[in-house]
């Protein structure tokens, strides 16, 4: 038997979560892998609050730094969440004292992490993180371990649950953005402080942040990231998406262009055909497309304490199991500063609704300002007059493929002519 002694720091859903995983599965962890994971002290920021567990079995620290300061201590849990602050001192200090770190704290990992995981690389200790992105999807072990020696063309995913829970239910309901954030929030899938990091994509943009370092060996550069988020999304945007057999979902991809990196989170159509058009409410999937496998899809529970604490325990198991493998999958000195990718050069396919005056003439007009930029359409739907819109009329439009910036162009032109009413939306079309 081996014994891991742990301390756990942050006891929200998931680290609540974590302690009533391990305390109702000691003996099977035990049976099954010889591991006795043993926590040996816990601490957050206020010890009145009520939890479902007794927090009076485990010996208490008010500052969480004397947990690391113990003799006994083989791994820190850190589920605080900090950007930077208390969750990166205490990180640091424990990798400092070569004890093993695991996090789920995604923020942190894709904009503050450098130093840490130089230290962790001196100190021949793992700084972990497969719960940082996708919850209780094993992605990061899966490049990790079972891709690693696959040439990775392409990651993309649904990475964010709220979002994702948002969009499925603006179509199934026909409801506006505003009023379905408003349940999400109800229900508990977003906060008033955590809502403008989902809906604005910066959450998903993080995990893209540690998936791209993974796949790539890119440096840690959030920088490097294209972010828009699902806020001006419209019901009128997803019920014109249904009439061509689509959906908008908001994807993060990330690939490797002319030796230069493209990383973009922003809502597309999809095709209901993808598999990516049929993930629904707070699940997330990532595809992966590698030299070997045309598309490995992963789905599954993006988050919630008890997804999110299995991916902690996989760290631990990896720890316990005294791996030697590299936290990044890379050694960190190996890193390639990729330049970031002009967005403005990446071909795709778009969808435009146009809102216009009914009147003679605003069709061909419209046309012409495409063909003039090689802008060539693939489908037009002009939407019969509806009273909703007393005299303006929405005309969709899919083009094939063409370079952003020439499209960026032809819209400005379209948007200064008297007969269109308002700013045009735009949706990358997913290929």
């Amino acid at each position: 038997m081996k014994k891991i002694n742990i301390g756990i720091i942050g006891l929200g859903n998931v680290g609540s979560a974590l302690i009533n995983y391990i305390e109702e599965n000691h003996n099977y962890f035990l049976k099954k892998s010889l591991i006795n994971f043993n926590i040996i002290g816990i601490s957050a920021k206020n010890k009145r609050k009520k939890r479902n567990f007794d927090i009076n079995k485990y010996r208490w620290f008010d500052n969480p730094i004397n947990i690391i300061k113990s003799d006994d201590c083989d791994v820190i849990v850190e589920l605080i969440g900090d950007e930077k602050g208390i969750s990166y001192d205490i990180i640091k200090n424990s990798l400092e004292q070569k004890i093993n770190v695991v996090t789920g704290n995604k923020a942190l990992i894709a904009k503050n992490s450098e130093d840490l995981f130089k230290i962790a690389e001196k100190n021949n200790v793992l700084l972990l993180f497969e719960a940082a992105v996708a919850g209780g999807i094993p992605i990061i072990n899966t490049l990790k371990n079972n891709l690693y020696l696959n040439n990775i063309k392409k990651i993309s995913g649904i990475l964010n649950g709220t979002t994702n829970y948002i969009l499925t239910e603006m179509e199934k309901n026909n409801l506006s953005f505003k009023e379905v954030l408003k349940i999400a929030k109800i229900k508990g899938y977003t906060s008033d402080i955590e809502a403008d990091l989902d809906i604005d994509g910066l959450d998903s943009a993080h995990k893209l942040t540690i998936l791209s370092t993974i796949c790539f060996a890119s440096t840690l550069n959030f920088e490097n990231n294209e972010i828009s988020g699902i806020s001006n999304i419209k019901i009128e945007d997803i019920n014109y998406a249904n009439k061509l057999n689509s959906k908008i979902k908001l994807i993060s991809e990330s690939f490797i262009i002319d030796n230069k990196i493209y990383s973009v989170t922003s809502p597309k159509l999809i095709n209901n055909n993808f598999s990516f058009a049929n993930v629904d409410g707070v699940l997330n999937a990532i595809n992966i497309e590698t030299d070997c496998l045309k598309n490995l899809f992963l789905e599954g529970e993006g988050a919630g304490g008890k997804a999110t604490s299995c991916s902690v325990m996989a760290d631990l198991f990896e720890i316990a199991l005294e791996s030697k493998k590299l936290s990044l999958g890379h050694q960190f000195n190996n890193l390639n500063n990729f330049e970031k990718f002009d967005i403005s050069n990446i071909e795709s396919s778009y969808y435009l609704r146009i809102m216009a005056k009914d009147i003679p003439g605003v069709l061909s007009e419209i046309t012409s300002s495409l063909t003039d930029l090689n802008i060539s359409i693939e489908k037009i739907l002009q939407i019969p007059e509806d009273s909703k819109y007393n005299s303006a009329v929405p005309i969709i439009i899919v083009t094939h493929k063409i370079k952003k910036g020439y499209l960026n162009k032809a819209v400005d032109k379209i948007e200064n002519l008297d007969f269109v009413l308002e700013k045009i939306s735009i949706l990358p079309i997913h290929q």
